[in-house]
């Protein structure tokens, strides 16, 4: 309010109070927010270097957070500095760089802005027609989305840049602003553009004219700005009473601001778990893609004569390649996830991205080890479940607090049942190494994988954890985890069971024949 009210010294005093509780806070979005307001108070009193001083700095702290209408507003401030102080190549370079990134529909306002002002630029060179052509699509843009503030910022602009070279051309389009800004009330804009339009015809020697137009604007004046007694005094009141609550509104202002910060941080971490349970349902799909092709070609194969063993040979090659290139990909995403960790400060976030990164890699593994063993149908389930579990523990640093016990028979399943086993054996340790052991407790995970007979298995994961809530119901759980586990035993065809007694227990029950095919899209 003191910066819109021109009470510079006033609003500069409330930037740098917030941009000491914001270091304090250790906010990084308060402190750059801080720095881009200073610099908005001081470029509105046209003190263009401590405004660039203080911009700079808040671009550095904006390149460490996600892409915002301030990043663009940042954009087209360095535009306005630079053309104010002459340095039209740095001016152009950050407003056409904004004017890029400011194609979505929810950035067109600030997008014709920056069109604006790149064409004032332009106007200062001396490219005038150039000037003119921007300012043109501009106007036709902001007709179209109906922003009457946009619509009257390029009629101004389109009348200085024909200035007193075409006059007539100036009090054409300042005569559009005039009547529009009446038209929507905006009375201060009104008196700006016909004060405008009278020096205009006053060059003209068109005293006629310039004396109608600014007998309108004393009219206006007049009935905008001398108001009687009474109201004088309820204006003082107002302000009297808005003194009175300065304190409050700081206050408040400072929930906003941080409530804001706890929605984007949710929005993010809402983000980074759809994609990563988007990505799992893709890679899902993949495998079994991959499985289908490797039962068609063996059925072609068994079809054959014996004069196709070139062809075996040259398909089971096929598939380690393939084994192979899908682990490296796999690799890929994961060390793309862990570069995106890097730069996540909320706790939320990246607890979302190290769940992903473990998922991934549970599916590589199968990869990694079908590309290295002769075996490219099956996968050994007591080495791959061994190296599941040490890879989470390690991954949670809960080496030296919880014990794993595996009893495992040498199982070998199918490809696409392994990547099915060790999806949801993640997700329940993964579970139980966040919230069994809380306070660093000391516990054991145990794993059991029995075969009940020719083709029927029982997978079993306990813990003597805390175990579930008393109100926490995991058949209707809508978390993620549970999510996971649920939709998976699912399609793997098998009887689930989860229980809390002396910690969590998940049972699951599975045959060989029953793995339910992944559609093309999948809800749990």
């Amino acid at each position: 309010m003191a910066l819109r009210n021109g009470n510079y010294d006033k609003a500069i005093g409330h930037f740098f109070q917030a941009l000491k509780m914001a270091e304090t806070s250790r906010d990084t979005f308060g402190i750059m927010e801080a720095h881009y307001s200073i610099s908005w108070a001081h470029l509105d009193q046209n003190h263009y270097d401590q405004a660039l001083r203080y911009l700079q700095t808040a671009e550095q702290f904006n390149k460490r957070l996600p892409f915002s209408n301030i990043s663009l507003n940042i954009y087209n401030h360095f535009g306005v500095i630079y053309r104010q102080t002459g340095e039209f190549d740095k001016a152009k370079g950050y407003l056409k760089k904004g004017i890029s990134l400011s194609k979505a529909p929810e950035y067109q306002g600030l997008n014709i802005t920056m069109i604006n002002n790149l064409a004032s630029v332009y106007a200062k060179e001396g490219f005038k027609q150039k000037a003119i052509a921007l300012q043109e699509e501009a106007l036709i843009r902001s007709r179209e989305i109906n922003n009457y503030l946009r619509e009257l910022q390029t009629l101004y602009g389109l009348a200085r840049t024909y200035g007193s070279d075409n006059p007539s051309k100036a009090i054409f389009y300042l005569r559009q602003a005039a009547l529009l800004a009446r038209e929507k009330k905006a009375y201060k804009q009104e008196m700006r553009y016909l004060r405008e339009i009278t020096e205009l015809y006053k060059t003209q020697g068109n005293y006629r004219e310039a004396l109608m137009t600014k007998e309108r604007e004393h009219a206006l004046a007049d009935s905008f700005f001398y108001k009687d007694m009474s109201q004088h005094i309820e204006a003082l009141k107002a302000e009297y009473d808005l003194s009175k609550s300065k304190a409050r509104i700081n206050e408040l202002s400072y929930i906003n601001n941080k409530n804001r910060l706890e929605l984007e941080k949710s929005t993010l971490v809402r983000n980074v778990t759809v994609a990563s349970f988007i990505l799992l349902l893709g890679i899902l799909g993949l495998v079994y893609n991959q499985y289908r092709i490797k039962q068609r070609a063996n059925k072609a194969i068994g079809e054959k004569n014996h004069s196709l063993e070139l062809l075996v040979e040259e398909k089971e090659w096929l598939l380690k390649e393939i084994h192979h290139r899908v682990k490296n990909n796999l690799q890929i995403i994961t060390s793309l996830l862990h570069s995106q960790g890097v730069y996540l400060k909320d706790h939320a976030a990246l607890s979302a991205i190290r769940e992903s990164q473990n998922r991934v890699h549970a599916m590589a593994l199968i990869h990694q080890k079908l590309y290295q063993s002769d075996r490219l149908a099956s996968v050994a389930m007591a080495e791959y479940i061994e190296e599941i579990v040490d890879y989470l523990i390690n991954s949670f640093d809960s080496k030296g607090s919880v014990q794993a016990q595996l009893a495992v028979a040498p199982v070998n399943l199918d490809v696409i049942q392994a990547v099915l086993v060790g999806l949801i054996l993640n997700e329940a340790v993964t579970n139980s190494l966040k919230y069994a052991f809380p306070h660093n407790q000391r516990g054991t995970i145990s794993i059991n994988l029995a075969v009940l007979n020719a083709q029927k298995y029982w997978l079993q994961i306990r813990d003597d954890g805390i175990g579930l809530p008393a109100d926490f119901n995991p058949s209707r759980s809508r978390t993620l985890g549970m999510s996971l586990i649920r939709g998976l035993s699912k399609q793997l065809g098998g009887d689930l069971q989860i229980t809390s007694e002396s910690g969590l227990q998940v049972s699951l029950f599975f045959t060989e024949e029953k793995v339910i095919k992944p559609r093309s899209k999948t809800t749990y």
